[in-house]
């Protein structure tokens, strides 16, 4: 009936070894990406809520000088910020980024290679 060949044991568990794996890759990529988007943000400093110039809001990056970015949360003001201070939290939040996208580059490599170790067939005595 059969081609006389026993089910191997093997192709179950690589399949679970790339699951394994795979799942460790995701914030490997996750991480990258967040690296990448940081080192490639623009440097022009950007209010994220209203950008007030003499009295007037003023679409589009603010200018040295600006002294009144208006912080938003929904349609309230929550913090007001020079253009020094915009461009100082600007730079932070570009820090942070690549810190934790580096962090998490490093958690899912070393994840994805220990799983791979810890799950590769063993070998007999044979060398196989």
């Amino acid at each position: 009936m059969g081609s006389g060949k026993a089910a191997s044991p093997v192709g179950g568990s690589v399949k679970y070894r790339v699951a394994l794996v795979m799942l460790f890759l995701v914030p490997t990529v996750w991480g990258a990406a967040s690296v990448v988007r940081s080192l490639a943000a623009s440097e022009e400093v950007v209010c994220p809520g209203e950008n007030v110039r003499d009295g007037e809001e003023h679409p589009g990056p603010m200018q040295p000088g600006d002294a009144r970015c208006s912080v938003l949360d929904g349609s309230t003001a929550v913090a007001t910020r020079t253009y020094d201070q915009q461009r100082a939290h600007q730079a932070l939040e570009r820090r942070r980024n690549a810190g934790n996208g580096a962090v998490l580059m490093m958690y899912g490599s070393a994840g994805a290679l220990v799983a791979w170790r810890a799950t590769r067939p063993l070998t007999g005595p044979g060398g196989r």
